[in-house]
Order: C-alpha cells, then structure tokens, then sequence
C-alpha cells in the first residue's frame, strides 16, 4: 500500500484533502481512483489508512478509515553527524540511514571539506536533503521523518552532542586513544535513549581535529584497516549499533 507523509494531519476530522505534489502522484503516476486505499502517516509516529473519496484536477479528497500501528522505531534516538562531502555520497547516507531509523542528521564543517561540490550548502540542498529523509521514511514504513539540521562547525557540533548523549567519532587510525567499534558498542549500556556518531569528510579528521574531538569528551572509534567512503561508513555505523542494540535482526 502506498505511503505519504503528511504534516499536521488532524484525525479528529475524518476528512483529509491532499494537493500539491501528492495529489500530482496520486492523479498521474500512480492513477490512483475512488475507492482505493493509501496510507498517510505525520512524521511524528502516527499513521492512517484513508479511502480515496475523489480524484480532482488538483486535489485528492479521502476519508480516515482506521489508524495503524506502525512499524517500532529504534528504542535508542541515533543522531549522524556527517562531514560535508559531494552531495550525492550525503544523499546516499540520508537515505540509507534514514531506512535503518536514525533520527537526526547534523551536516558539519571541517578542516577537510574541499572543492566546490563540498561547500556549505545552500537551503535549496538541505531542502533536497530532508526530502531525501521524507521519501526514505515513506519507503521504508517508518512514520516519523528524521530532521536535516543546518550545517554547524565540527567543535561546535561535537560540544553541543556530549552535552546531551555520548558521541562516537570515527577515527581511521588504532591508538590508545582509540577502540574498535565493536568493543565500543558492546560496553554500551542498551538501555540508553540516544547516541550519536560522527563520521569523517573525505579524508578524514586529522590528527588535531582528532584530539580536539577526544578531549572534548567524545569516544575515538576505529572500523578497521580498510578505508570506507563517508557514505559507507555511516551506512555500517548505523548498521552495527541498531544490530548491538537489538534493533536490527536481534
């Protein structure tokens, strides 16, 4: 059954209308007709099943048949932090990460970010990069919509996470400083509500930004001898603490 997210939905009137690009969807893509049911869910973990009442030029009426349970999200609140790279390898992450359930993408700015494909990036991006965020969460049954922040400087990013939750930093070298993921995820207390992990821009951190990250309290973790893309290392992060939480095959 299809899936569209929409906001502010008020279920105490029964009648819901739709315009814009999903009645477009409705009407010429999918040629959708009276009678047929979709799902609607807000973004916020609440989800409906509504009948179609009218295929209009512009607009879709329909009405709330039932609520629906959706599928459960991780029991602990991921937040990514994601070094800028070119925009297509954060779209890859976005959406990947999106599927698995993070709950947060937080863009930064380091030492590293080169060129002008890995620039700050315009509102028009982070607007493509949160509806990125909305069709993965359509996609993949989830009924909340993670958020795509603003892009902020990595120290100042990194001061604002440990404040709040413990903070994984992906470092590629093996120092005392450092510990393999799996150590780290294991000594994890289950239990916690929310966590983050930072993952490098292409290139990664060097060794101030490292120890800058270290010492304002945030863990130093290694994925190994291989070198993973940006993308691929959040997609294996996220992968590796939803599996040592539970939240993935357990």
């Amino acid at each position: 059954m299809h899936r569209f997210y929409v906001p502010d939905i008020d279920d105490t009137d029964r009648s819901i209308s739709l315009d814009g690009s999903i009645a477009r969807q409705l009407k010429t893509v999918l040629r959708a007709d009276a009678g047929e049911h979709i799902r609607l869910f807000d973004g916020s973990g609440s989800e409906w099943e509504v009948e179609i009442d009218h295929v209009g030029k512009n607009e879709v009426s329909t009405t709330i048949v039932s609520a629906v349970r959706p599928a459960a999200e991780p029991a602990s609140k991921v937040t990514m932090l994601l070094g800028l790279a070119k925009p297509e390898r954060i779209e890859l992450a976005i959406q990947k990460c999106t599927e698995l359930g993070a709950a947060r993408f937080i863009p930064v700015i380091s030492e590293r970010v080169q060129g002008r494909n890995t620039g700050t990036p315009s509102d028009k991006r982070l607007e493509r990069w949160q509806r990125i965020a909305i069709e993965a969460s359509e996609q993949s049954g989830r009924a909340t919509v993670p958020t795509v922040e603003a892009p902020v400087s990595l120290m100042e990013a990194v001061q604002a996470i440990v404040s709040e939750q413990p903070l994984l930093c992906m470092w590629e070298l093996l120092t005392n400083d450092s510990k393999p993921l799996r150590n780290v995820l294991q000594s994890l207390d289950t239990q916690s509500q929310q966590l983050a992990a930072l993952i490098g821009p292409p290139g990664g951190f060097n060794t101030d930004e490292a120890r800058s990250i270290r010492e304002a309290g945030a863990q130093l973790v290694t994925l190994g001898s291989r070198v993973l893309r940006t993308e691929t290392a959040a997609i294996t992060v996220m992968s590796a603490i939803l599996y040592e939480l539970g939240d993935l095959g357990g």
